[in-house]
């Protein structure tokens, strides 16, 4: 429901359908790949810390989006799942930061979608 900001010729709905139809291909590409022979799978990086921590991401995003805001929610979840799956503690942090501010400039500044500062007012849209 989002309207497109004037003069742009992509809106909000652009990133969701580019997911979306990125998806959709790869459904299909998973679909008609030939079946391989069974194979014992290697522990995941990080273990069941890590699981447990992929798992509530998603309850933790709803719980403090708002109140938080979204670039000091994204940063540190981001660095912190990334160190679980065994990035070195620097890159780690250095990809939470990145990956708030790149969200912030495409999401609120370009595409004007409403995202949530929490406590840093100051941040632009």
């Amino acid at each position: 429901s989002f309207e497109t900001p004037p003069g742009q010729a992509y809106g909000p709905a652009m990133f969701p359908t580019i997911m979306g139809s990125g998806l959709i291909v790869c459904a299909v590409m998973i679909a008609l790949r030939p079946v391989p022979p069974p194979f014992e799978e290697p522990d995941a990086p990080g273990g069941k810390w890590a699981a447990l921590a992929y798992a509530l991401t998603p309850v933790i995003v709803l719980l403090l989006f708002e109140t938080v805001g979204w670039p000091l929610l994204c940063a540190p979840l981001v660095a912190g799942l990334a160190w679980l799956a065994g990035a070195r503690p620097l890159p780690a942090v250095v990809t939470g930061l990145g990956m708030a501010a790149f969200t912030w400039v495409v999401f609120a500044m370009v595409l004007r979608v409403p995202l949530p500062r929490g406590p840093l007012p100051f941040l632009p849209y």
